[in-house]
């Protein structure tokens, strides 16, 4: 599996600065089985930021097809490994405590059926 790299906002400012844009959105895909994608939104002040988040959530959920719950939740993973003392768990390091509501998105996002990059191509 390759590592997965993360777009700076930064590029997409400098599309937007470079071009005259008020808002960017960039959506880049890695293809096949070990395929993700990653979206990043810039707005040139406040109100084009919430526009272009809106735009850029829109298509993860539309297009992609990224689960809703995701976005209303601030959790951010910053590791997972294996629970050595059961071999069919994951151990998750989050950056802070989750909520009651966080535990419940991410049991929903694990249990609902997952798109791949090559199945939303097929139509999934």
């Amino acid at each position: 599996m390759t590592k997965q790299s993360r777009l700076p906002i930064k590029a997409a400012k400098d599309i937007a600065v470079t071009h005259g844009w008020d808002q960017v959105i960039v959506i880049a895909r890695k293809v096949g089985d070990d395929g993700y994608e990653h979206v990043i939104t810039y707005g040139r002040d406040a109100a084009h930021c919430e526009a272009a988040a809106r735009a850029g959530n829109a298509v993860k959920h539309h297009l992609i097809k990224w689960p809703c719950a995701l976005f209303d939740s601030a959790i951010r993973v910053l590791g997972v490994g294996r629970d050595a003392d059961n071999r069919k768990a994951l151990r998750v390091t989050l950056k802070q405590e989750p909520s009651e509501h966080d535990i419940r998105m991410v049991q929903d996002m694990l249990r609902a059926p997952t798109h791949s990059p090559a199945a939303v191509e097929n139509g999934a």
